[in-house]
């Protein structure tokens, strides 16, 4: 019961004044006993560890700011990469057109070609049976196949208007 009476007595602002003191002395002996060990040029734990975490932190700086330039040259060359692309593409979308209209070009020249054969072919039957009784029947399938090619292909003119009629009008004579 002494002890609960003494504590009750007790001032407060002492005690809390004591141990301020007592904290910051104690402070103040370890800041000194860092200072010293630093000083003879020894490392404690402590001193190691944050050392370390310290060239780590650096390190990893140093890194991400490798990583950041690497990422930029990255960028950069890909968009360098993407403009050669695009012009190669266009080139070759250049030169694919170019080939397309040489093929139409190409095509409506056999075209004209076909038409012309044809209709030499045409008017050579036409030479041939108009003033003849008949034809056979595999000559007959080969003129109106030839004519219906020539249609096909946009034939039009003195074929439709003479020559086909005259050939309408013959009969067949098949050589037995």
């Amino acid at each position: 019961m002494d002890t609960i009476k003494q504590l009750t007595e007790l001032d407060y602002k002492t005690l809390i004044i004591c141990i301020t003191v007592v904290a910051g002395s104690f402070k103040i002996v370890c800041n000194f006993f860092s200072w010293f060990v630093s000083y003879l040029g020894l490392e404690t734990k402590k001193m190691r560890q944050k050392r370390e975490d310290h060239e780590l932190l650096i390190t990893t700086v140093k890194n991400l700011e490798l990583l950041q330039n690497k990422q930029n040259e990255d960028v950069r060359q890909s968009i360098v990469h993407d403009r050669r692309i695009k012009d190669d593409l266009k080139n070759v979308t250049d030169k694919v057109n170019e080939i397309a209209d040489t093929l139409s070009n190409m095509q409506k020249a056999d075209n004209v070609t076909e038409m012309k054969k044809l209709k030499e072919k045409l008017v050579a039957y036409y030479n041939k049976y108009k003033n003849s009784d008949g034809w056979t029947s595999m000559d007959k399938e080969v003129f109106w196949d030839l004519f219906e090619d020539y249609e096909e292909r946009g034939g039009d003119g003195f074929i439709h208007s003479k020559v086909e009629p005259i050939m309408r009008e013959l009969k067949v004579i098949d050589k037995e």
